[in-house]
């Protein structure tokens, strides 16, 4: 459920995502930015490039299948080749042209088919009269009665009008090809600019839920007005759930910002104790329990890097996500199930 706090009946033009369509794309971004934070979050906080988020999306195995990526999704845009600069006016102006080439291809499509479909049907039959005449063709003129019949038929007529109609089509359908063509190079270089306008602002931290703000309204409003509609948005309380791995990453974000100087085996065993603290939230624990050994493997990775103290916990919780994703052998498995958290 959502609550929209703005007076549904202001005045102005209708916006191009109504609030629930925008709540839909919020609520998946949001689940995939705390998914993914771990493996991805440092390099978008960082982004300074529009094609540099391609690569950056593309850090998760299989994104093209994920939720907001898919192609038919508006931000499927992001992952599509497309250098053409452009900005908001332009943008809207090539989505309006093809909206209206698509209404045109719908509309033709709709009169020539059936059109067409009455054409081949009145030379069926003018073909069935022909072949019922049999030999008795032979006492009249054969092309008199082929133009008699047709004309009774309406070929002529119907046929040219289908021709025409054909005609009219086949150029609709590839104005509305090129013109989708050049709505997606547009829609890509502009999504990706206004992500790295987003990141490069500083007016908003970056996080899971600020990203999914800005993003959700992409390709058809700039990120400042996606993220004013977003906030506008208010879901229920207890509608919002915050993945695990992001959970996880906030712990132990907390836990390294307190222990000075950094020490990796220390940092372990206070998450592990964390972890096991009646406090914590049990469905978390429950989550990263049968998972633990490879979070130890991701600590055990870490170990001697030199990361930053903020690099850290991106690094660890990005590692773990890995060998979590991974393929196993059945005895990694059988090891895993040994040092689960009780």
């Amino acid at each position: 459920m959502l609550k929209n706090t703005k007076n549904s009946k202001k005045l102005g033009r209708p916006e191009a995502i109504d609030s629930k369509e925008l709540l839909k794309r919020y609520r998946a971004l949001k689940q995939f930015f705390e998914h993914n934070w771990g493996r991805f979050g440092l390099e978008f906080q960082r982004v300074r490039k529009p094609d540099d988020v391609r690569v950056i999306l593309r850090m998760v195995p299989g994104v093209e299948w994920c939720m907001p990526f898919r192609q038919e999704a508006p931000l499927g845009c992001l992952l599509m080749d497309g250098d053409t600069e452009v900005d908001a006016r332009e943008l809207a102006r090539t989505r309006e042209q093809y909206r209206s080439a698509d209404a045109t291809e719908h509309r033709l499509s709709l009169e020539y088919y059936p059109l067409r479909q009455k054409a081949d049907e009145a030379t069926i039959a003018l073909k069935v009269f022909i072949s019922q005449l049999g030999q008795g063709i032979r006492f009249f003129p054969f092309f008199f009665v082929v133009a008699v019949a047709g004309e009774k038929l309406g070929i002529r007529d119907v046929t040219t009008s289908s021709n025409r109609l054909e005609a009219e089509f086949q150029q609709a359908q590839k104005k509305t090809r090129d013109l989708k063509e050049k709505l997606l190079s547009q829609s890509a270089w502009y999504a990706r600019n206004e992500v790295v306008r987003f990141a490069r602002s500083r007016r908003h931290v970056g996080t899971p839920t600020t990203f999914a703000k800005a993003m959700a309204g992409l390709p058809e409003y700039g990120w400042i007005h996606s993220f004013r509609r977003c906030n506008q948005i208010k879901e229920e309380s207890g509608g919002a759930h915050v993945e695990y791995f992001y959970q996880l990453f906030q712990l132990l974000k907390a836990l390294t910002r307190k222990m000075k100087p950094i020490n990796l085996s220390k940092l372990e065993t206070r998450l592990q104790n964390k972890l096991l603290d009646p406090d914590t939230n049990p469905s978390l624990r429950a989550y990263v329990s049968p998972s633990w050994a490879y979070l130890k493997q991701a600590f055990a990775e870490c170990r001697g890097k030199h990361f930053e103290r903020g690099e850290l916990p991106y690094k660890i919780v990005g590692r773990f996500l890995a060998h979590l994703e991974g393929g196993k052998t059945a005895i990694e498995v059988e090891l895993a199930k040994r040092e689960e958290l009780f």
